[in-house]
């Protein structure tokens, strides 16, 4: 085994600029030694020390993993994200005892209890809607119906071929945030798109294992005001108890619906490959040294362009070190004390101390793939017709087309319309009612 060492380095962050020159030069001798790009990353703690991530590579682990590159490269604005960001080593480690996290309790209340996430997608239970009931939402073709049908694109035939090639692929644990009074809501989920996602995952105040619910345990009370720290508790008992299962995860509310099929076409695409090795190469196995991302619909909080954040509404995609990042360096140290109900906007505040911004997920016509709203809003956008989040947007695409035809998940699509959104989006309108429409 050759090893390369960096020289200790504990600085002042204003003098970044000499670690980083001292990376390049460990990265070309590391180049140079194994015909291959490796990384050395540093980990950014409190935004005033830089200390050392140190690595050692084997012949061996280096000859395990094929690298290509790309077939396209990174978009010009991707890859400056990118490339403005510091690799994480994806080892786990456990988090300081001093900040010990709190876990949850099962239905009897025992403390220490760890939900097996991968029993709805091993037993998924029956889509509980008749023909009668699907043919009478097909026939109403309001904007939601014209927009998933003349819109949205969910590619099944991808999906297909991918399942039955046997290729490993990325794995996604998908997390719903509620509270007991939202169980109905959850049982609709468990029947529509719950089922697609590696794992799921749902953090309430009642641990119910029927709805795949448990009762993480936080700071402060149970209730919307105090969402920011109930997040910060479900990010920590998934890093420990899941971490080194997924790949990647996404987060959303009881009224989101995903469309895991399209997630996974963009997780797997080139560029979510390449982005999180640094928008060089794609790997056939996941690398140990990985780029944060931070997958969303970006905007700006009340319009200023340094507060960017990934909106909570349709929910918000972390790879694994991105969790890592979030949980092991931002949450012991920033905003711990905060009681907030906007979690989505304080997740971006503490990456954003840590150097990580939320990753440019529109498609290559500036098509947003995460809905904060139904399909109908989208039908004819306007970024002025709700006047309170209009300087939220950051350079919105109007009308028709500010959606992507690949988009990954929508908002507000609570109780009956979650399954009629699951129907139309999976081509199970009955026939006879498409042919007459």
């Amino acid at each position: 085994m050759e090893s390369v060492t960096v020289d200790s380095l504990d600085m002042p962050y204003s003098k970044s600029s000499m670690m980083l020159s001292t990376a390049r030069q460990a990265q070309t001798r590391l180049r140079n030694l194994f015909g291959v790009l490796v990384v050395v990353g540093f980990i950014v703690r409190d935004g005033l020390q830089v200390r050392k991530l140190s690595i050692e590579i084997t012949d061996q682990e280096v000859t395990q993993i094929n690298r290509r590159p790309p077939q396209k490269p990174l978009r010009p604005d991707c890859l400056a994200i990118i490339q403005n960001m510091s690799f994480v080593d994806t080892i786990f480690v456990p988090v300081a005892a001093e900040h010990s996290h709190l876990g949850a309790v099962n239905s009897w209340g025992m403390a220490g209890y760890v939900h097996d996430v991968t029993k709805l997608r091993q037993k998924p239970p029956p889509f509980s809607m008749t023909r009668q009931e699907m043919a009478a939402e097909c026939m109403n073709q309001d904007d939601d119906y014209k927009m998933i049908k003349e819109r949205f694109v969910v590619d099944l035939e991808y999906e297909r071929q991918m399942q039955q090639s046997g290729k490993p692929r990325p794995k996604i644990l998908c997390i719903i945030y509620t509270s007991k009074q939202g169980h109905s809501r959850i049982k609709n989920i468990r029947e529509t798109w719950g089922p697609k996602c590696d794992g799921f995952l749902v953090a309430s105040d009642t641990s119910d294992a029927s709805v795949d619910s448990v009762k993480i345990l936080h700071e402060g009370p149970e209730r919307y005001f105090n969402m920011w720290q109930k997040v910060r508790s479900m990010w920590e008992y998934i890093y420990d108890n899941y971490y080194n299962e997924y790949d990647f995860y996404h987060i959303g509310g009881d009224d989101m619906y995903l469309i895991v099929e399209n997630l996974r076409l963009y997780l797997e695409s080139d560029e979510i490959q390449a982005a999180q090795n640094g928008g060089m190469f794609i790997s056939d196995k996941p690398e140990r040294m990985q780029i944060p991302l931070y997958l969303g619909e970006r905007y700006m909080f009340r319009g200023r362009s340094n507060d960017t954040y990934n909106t909570g509404g349709p929910g918000y995609t972390l790879n694994r070190a991105a969790v890592k990042t979030l949980v092991v360096d931002g949450l012991p140290y920033h905003h711990a004390d905060v009681v907030s109900p906007m979690e989505d906007v304080y997740i971006s505040r503490v990456f954003a101390l840590l150097g990580v911004v939320p990753y440019q997920t529109r498609d290559d016509n500036q098509g947003e793939r995460y809905m904060h709203y139904s399909p109908s809003f989208y039908y004819n956008f306007q970024s002025n017709r709700i006047k309170r989040f209009q300087k939220f947007y950051i350079d919105p695409v109007e009308g028709f087309n500010h959606s992507s035809p690949h988009s990954i998940a929508f908002h507000k699509i609570a109780d009956g319309m979650m399954k009629r959104v699951h129907s139309l989006l999976n081509y199970q309108c009955p026939s006879n009612i498409l042919s007459a429409s």
